[in-house]
């Protein structure tokens, strides 16, 4: 278990961040008026938190099951996390609501960083 949180608490804290984040009042965060943008940024954090676990999962030695099927079992969890999110928007803020395609954006963010987190991974592991 040691391993696994050794390796992993900053995909804990990146996840952590995004919940408070998008639970946050949405007059407490800056106003962004171009619609592309929020979705990129959207794409971006779980783009970020892909590779984190990605990062994470590989490294560590606790649970070697995390070992199989591991791009397939973080497109999942953060897929379902970003839509999750966007439903705790809905339920427990006053001013910010689910929106179908921040959630799309979430997911596609999830997907494109299962796609280069092993390639970013093996750069790095070469160098």
């Amino acid at each position: 278990m040691a391993s696994f949180i050794k390796y992993n608490w900053f995909a804990f804290f990146w996840a952590i961040l995004i919940l408070i984040l998008c639970l946050m009042p949405g007059k407490d965060l800056p106003s962004i008026t171009i619609f592309e943008f929020d979705k990129l940024v959207h794409s971006g954090i779980y783009l970020v938190l892909v590779y984190l676990m990605y990062y994470g999962w590989k490294k560590q030695s606790s649970f070697s099951f995390l070992h199989k099927s591991t791009i397939l079992k973080i497109l999942i969890i953060t897929s379902s996390y970003g839509f999750i999110v966007e439903v705790m928007q809905e339920l427990f803020t006053a001013d910010r609501h689910f929106d179908i395609f921040d959630a799309l954006a979430n997911a596609s963010g999830a997907v494109v960083g299962c796609y280069i987190s092993p390639y970013i991974k093996n750069k790095l592991s070469q160098n």
